[in-house]
């Protein structure tokens, strides 16, 4: 029995020894092998680099959300209408009339500047029914220095005649962008009556009456003496 155990014991340890062997080896292998790609981060080559680079800049940037139109001060219902505008008087006029004519056009309305002014209120009137004007507007501009004064003028296509007169005033500069900016709220609630008053049908007013009666009988100076013989007082003396 003895030479059976030691022949186990000396087994035993061969493989004991075989075994721890084996683990040095595996780790002198470990040790020795260079770190992988993925446990050590390289660094980025010059090559690797201008790539990235130039990728991001040909990627589309996002697109911001649209956003919804942002309402003026003049923002507002539109208003179907024929208008005549005038030119305008005075230094840097053109630019003012310009700002008008844009205002309104913008609010739907028909605008002509190829009329002069007449002289009465009646003509305005015929002009306008022929026309199928609702409104004629003229103005003047002013300025002393830096500062500029603005007129408008409204007048009605109805009646003829002036119904507004709106002042603007400021730098000179900016007389235009401010008389862009604020003529419809001023003038906008008439502007508006009136197109609806031309709309509606309108009478048309029946001519003078004319009588031809002939040659007029050219009147005769009165005869002194038979005035004296009408007198009363002549009757009162007998």
């Amino acid at each position: 029995m003895a030479p059976a155990k030691a022949l186990g014991l000396s087994f035993m340890m061969e493989v004991l020894a075989r075994r721890s062997l084996l683990l040095v080896v595996s780790f002198c292998a470990l040790w020795a092998a260079p770190p992988s790609a993925a446990a050590a981060p390289s660094k980025p080559s010059l090559s690797s680099w201008a790539k990235a680079k130039h990728a991001k800049a040909l990627a589309p940037a996002k697109a911001p959300p649209p956003r919804s139109p942002a309402r003026s001060k003049a923002a507002g219902p539109t208003v179907s209408g024929k208008l005549a505008v005038f030119g305008f008087k005075g230094e840097g006029a053109a630019r003012v009339q310009q700002a008008v004519v844009s205002t309104l056009r913008t609010r739907g309305l028909q605008v002509t500047t190829s009329l002069r002014p007449v002289d009465t209120a009646e003509q305005y009137r015929e002009m306008a029914a022929t026309l199928r004007l609702a409104a004629y507007i003229d103005g003047s501009v002013g300025a002393a220095g830096s500062r500029a004064q603005a007129t408008v003028q409204v007048r009605s296509g109805i009646t003829g005649r002036r119904i507004a007169s709106i002042r603007f005033s400021g730098e000179r500069s900016g007389l235009a962008a401010d008389v862009a900016d604020g003529l419809w709220p001023r003038t906008g609630f008439q502007l508006a009556r009136l197109c609806a008053e031309a709309a509606k049908p309108r009478k048309r007013g029946r001519g003078a009456l004319r009588i031809n009666a002939g040659t007029p009988i050219e009147a005769s100076a009165p005869d002194p003496e038979d005035r004296r013989q009408d007198d009363p007082r002549d009757d009162e003396g007998t």
